[in-house]
């Protein structure tokens, strides 16, 4: 790893002795480095090191060697026991270290993206054997958005490093961050600079006008954003620069660690001279990146309008003949349509920016083109137009919304193996559309690892990585997606009784039972309830979809996730209040209280579609109050929402969920009760009719739950 030529002893000297301060430093464990010299990677093992195999009988007999083995270019880890001394073998450090976490893994710890539970029974470290791993996916780990309140762009930095360690020991070894412009990158447009630090897209959430949000959230006093960036909000260059120093702490961070870094940004409609500018201010800002993506905006069917000869002209102008003529490319044009002209436009934007970079022999990170579009006949238009305009550079396709919509997509769009091995594909841990609720990927991300084998049997796939935003709510999705981007495809039904296991659930019927029906309720919500749970504050400004929701669909996902919590608290009734399974399932517990919750407020919320109006528009005396008194009621479910999901926040992420629910549904709820009931939007909900309490158990920290059917109010 080390490619500085060393010339003195002193040079000579530096790997030895840092070795040997590791040595001294970690208890009576021996641990030395082969091929590499220590770094922030190292320091972490060493640290977990002294944390873990401490209580593991006999560890403190063996000696510990971290070792890098080049040939390893297929990403293969493990480590080999030998006598008295166990080597952890990767390709580089960050190998190594994966080495030594599936060690960990194989006595009995469990990683997951929330920490790590430790075993009720150890194994012996003389029961262990020598294994080595070749993973399914060459590079596989999560892409980040960094644009809601909910994820780590609100975390301190030292948070953020943490969430970062947590990825390394799940053995992910790649991060993709994806900037919207203004958030992340500065730019020089023409004369001006066009500043970054808008975070959430320039939304200010607000949280000084209630006071659950004031007692419950840290570090902020009256605007929820990184803690160090709420004294900046006043100055735009400050706040920018301090956004790009945060980002630059990071990326720096996931180099450090050994993590193939790359970039995502969308040039959208600027010139090829203007994309190559940001381009390469973006580099300046951040050199240590291994990968730039240029992707489409997304597309979904809410572009701008176009005709089949503007399409058709776009093709002609950035495309040769045979390219611009192809038959799947030609496949989704119509006389009129929305989207397609701005993707197709897009697409050649990127492509003559990167030929142009590579021209004037670019020397810097690997340039890739993204497509996002959630139209099937677009995105394989699309990704036909990018494979045959560069047939050599890698397409990274996020082609729909959820997990399961994204692997039909890719089945769909994806038809050989020589596309497969071009592809970067990116998939869902979570929708951002349905954030209030709780979610369940695996059955998606089961059948997309299910057609990736399919299409490349016996081949390790490039690169596959994950959206998500909430980092409590997703541990069991994401212990899925490090584990089959490891091993391959696991039924749901196998994921969830090797996770059981490990954290001591022993029914594991009834634990995939629950896991199978919130994954049933995700996925009828995503089909027919849309952007119910859509954390984006612009949705609700005009109040949101309380007026063409429909009542049987959201009693529908009600339900499924009613039945959820029933079957789980028959499940926690019995465990031991300390267990790691109790932890554990007593979270899920809460977080589908809360999504009940959420869809009966939305249930009450709809009833506003029957107020009637005047025919010069204007609403009655006798329907402005019962258009007060349905909000009232949905407002004070949302405030049993908050309740019950302020009860369990282990992160910073679950504190940007409560202002963010505050600063969208609930506000958008309180314009409508402005717009037909006359009340000011800041006048208290009051209702004469108590609220029903859902007929579920509450999970509350450090406490047990109580019993079905109890209310909670």
């Amino acid at each position: 790893m080390n490619r500085m030529k060393r010339f003195n002893y002193t040079f000579i000297l530096l790997p030895f002795l840092a070795c040997w301060l590791l040595l001294a430093s970690c208890g009576g464990m021996k641990v030395e480095c082969e091929g590499f010299e220590p770094s922030v990677t190292t320091k972490l093992v060493e640290k977990d090191m002294k944390l873990y195999l401490k209580e593991i009988p006999g560890a403190e007999k063996v000696n510990y060697v971290l070792c890098v083995d080049s040939t390893l270019e297929d990403g293969s880890f493990g480590y080999r026991v030998e006598e008295n001394r166990i080597c952890l073998i990767g390709g580089d450090e960050l190998g190594a270290a994966h080495g030594f976490y599936t060690l960990l893994e194989e006595l009995g710890y469990t990683f997951d993206v929330t920490g790590v539970s430790k075993p009720g029974v150890k194994k012996k470290l003389s029961q262990i054997e020598s294994k080595m791993v070749t993973p399914k996916v060459r590079w596989r780990g999560i892409r980040q958005h960094v644009n809601f309140p909910m994820d780590i762009s609100s975390y301190k930095i030292e948070d953020a490093k943490e969430y970062l360690n947590s990825l390394l020991r799940m053995r992910f070894n790649k991060l993709v961050i994806h900037s919207y412009p203004g958030q992340w990158y500065e730019t020089q447009i023409g004369d001006s600079l066009a500043l970054a630090g808008n975070f959430f897209y320039g939304n200010v959430h607000y949280m000084y006008d209630n006071e659950r949000l004031k007692k419950n959230v840290s570090r902020n006093d009256s605007i929820f954003c990184i803690p160090g960036a709420e004294p900046l909000f006043s100055n735009p260059a400050e706040r920018s620069r301090f956004a790009v120093a945060w980002m630059q702490k990071l990326i720096n961070y996931a180099a450090d660690l050994g993590f193939y870094v790359q970039y995502s940004f969308e040039p959208r409609y600027a010139t090829i001279e203007q994309t190559v500018q940001t381009t390469e201010d973006i580099l300046r800002s951040y050199p240590r990146l291994n990968a730039l993506e240029m992707i489409t905006e997304e597309t979904g069917g809410w572009g701008p309008r176009c005709t089949e000869e503007e399409v058709r002209n776009t093709l002609n102008e950035y495309f040769p003949e045979d390219i611009a003529n192809d038959s799947t490319v030609c496949a989704p044009i119509r006389s009129q349509q929305s989207d397609l002209n701005a993707l197709y436009k897009q697409v050649g934007i990127i492509v003559k920016t990167i030929e142009k970079l590579q021209a004037e022999k670019h020397d810097g990170p690997e340039l890739k083109l993204g497509i996002y579009s959630s139209i099937t006949d677009y995105t394989k238009g699309g990704y036909r137009l990018a494979r045959l305009a560069l047939p050599e550079t890698p397409i990274c396709l996020m082609p729909s919304h959820g997990s399961e919509g994204t692997a039909q997509a890719v089945m769909d769009v994806i038809h050989t193996p020589e596309d497969m091995r071009h592809t970067e594909l990116y998939s869902w841990i979570e929708f951002d559309g349905l954030m209030y609720l709780y979610q369940n990927s695996v059955e998606g991300n089961a059948r997309l690892m299910g057609y990736i084998e399919q299409m490349l049997p016996g081949e390790q796939h490039g690169s596959l990585l994950y959206n998500h935003w909430r980092t409590a709510e997703n541990r069991t999705s994401a212990r899925y997606a490090a584990e089959s981007t490891l091993k391959g495809k696991l039924s749901s039904y196998f994921f969830y009784q090797e996770y059981a296991a490990r954290l001591g659930i022993e029914d594991v019927e009834r634990y995939d039972s629950v896991m199978t029906m919130v994954n049933e309720g995700d996925s009828y919500a995503k089909k027919h309830l849309g952007n119910i749970g859509f954390c984006w504050m612009g949705a609700w400004r005009a109040g949101g979809s309380y007026t063409w929701m429909r009542k049987e669909q959201i009693k529908a996902a009600h339900d499924y996730y009613l039945e959820a919590g029933k079957v789980l608290s028959d499940l926690i009734k019995p465990l031991d209040k300390s267990s790691e399974a109790f932890r554990y399932l007593s979270f899920i517990g809460n977080r589908i209280l809360c999504s009940v919750i959420y869809l009966q407020a939305f249930e009450e919320a709809v009833e506003i579609q029957t107020i009637r109006k005047e025919e010069d528009g204007t609403v009655s005396e006798a329907e402005q109050l019962r258009a007060q008194e349905i909000c009232n009621r949905a407002l004070l479910l949302f405030d049993q929402y908050m309740e019950v999901h302020a009860q369990m926040m282990p992160d910073r992420g679950c504190e940007g969920t409560l202002v963010s629910l505050w600063n969208a549904p609930v506000r958008g709820l309180k314009i409508y009760r402005s717009k037909l009931g006359g009340v000011a939007p800041e006048e208290l909900p009051r209702s004469n009719k108590p609220v029903d309490a859902p007929p579920l158990p509450m999970y509350k920290k450090d406490c047990p739950p109580s019993g079905f059917g109890n209310s909670h109010g």
